[in-house]
């Protein structure tokens, strides 16, 4: 990711979804190498990553928000990793419904971080609102599903 990230600061890579694209089947290989058990949750992550970094580059999220929703985003797949191993046997025994929970868990989880934060911070890199002035709507809300074993997210 640092690579790729590079080559977009250095301008080899003109877009944050230049550089997502860039990293991402880096990473799918790199879990399918380690045979990672998790593959599923590798892809709604690259595919978020995908549509948050193309978010971004619309001017629809600033880089800070994209970052903090990709965080949220990391903090429910590593809890969702901890219930799997702590399920033992038994969820390995249902590896899908667990699956489909954090898919369905996605959408309420999307529309709480989509709502303001009484005590959020501000990105002081973003151009900020004038008194008076009509402040345009973001369009934020990342949608998730599955096509076979992959994900998309738009």
């Amino acid at each position: 990711m640092a690579e790729c990230e590079l080559k977009r600061v250095r301008g080899e890579l003109k877009t944050y979804a230049e550089s997502a694209q860039c990293s991402n089947p880096v990473i799918i290989q790199a879990h399918q190498e380690a045979g990672d058990p998790a593959m599923n949750l590798v892809y709604l992550f690259t595919a978020y990553r995908l549509a948050i970094a193309d978010r971004i580059d619309r001017g629809a999220l600033s880089q800070a928000e994209g970052n903090l929703m990709l965080s949220q985003l990391m903090s429910r797949i590593n809890t969702e990793v901890v219930h799997r191993d702590m399920a033992g046997a038994q969820q390995r025994s249902r590896p899908g419904a667990s699956y489909e929970s954090l898919l369905q868990g996605l959408g309420v989880w999307q529309s709480l971080a989509n709502q303001p934060a009484q005590n959020s911070v501000t990105d002081t890199s973003q151009p900020q609102p004038q008194p008076g002035a009509t402040q345009q709507s973001r369009e934020s809300a990342i949608t998730c599903y599955q096509i076979g074993p992959r994900i998309a997210c738009q």
